[in-house]
């Protein structure tokens, strides 16, 4: 798993939550996030995509993805969202199970 693909199941996490709970605010952070909004690799707003890779600093794996995303949304300081509580909505076997149905399928920064 490279960081492109971690940072868009990041993505995927938090729009989920925001699918059945949506916020103007939460609504202004996914945007800046988006992965799609651009054909290249990176951000709506291109800080955000480089903070996150500036960030991670060890090997991806589907095992260890969970506990680094955590760790990454932790570090998020966007006005007043809980973004852990938000995250922490998937449960690791639907992480994982996540992660591996997204990487099997041909997207988006797949050859990173």
């Amino acid at each position: 798993m490279n960081k492109f693909e971690l940072f868009t199941m990041i993505f995927y996490a938090i729009d989920l939550y925001y699918d059945d709970n949506p916020s103007d605010l939460l609504g202004q952070f996914l945007s800046s996030m988006s992965p799609f909004t651009f054909d290249d690799i990176g951000s709506a707003v291109p800080y955000v995509y480089k903070e996150f890779c500036d960030f991670i600093q060890e090997k991806i794996t589907i095992e260890n993805s969970y506990d680094i995303a955590l760790e990454y949304v932790n570090s998020i300081k966007f006005f007043d969202l809980d973004l852990v509580s938000i995250f922490k909505t998937v449960d690791t076997e639907k992480w994982k199970e996540g992660c591996k149905n997204y990487l099997a399928t041909d997207h988006k920064g797949k050859d990173c």
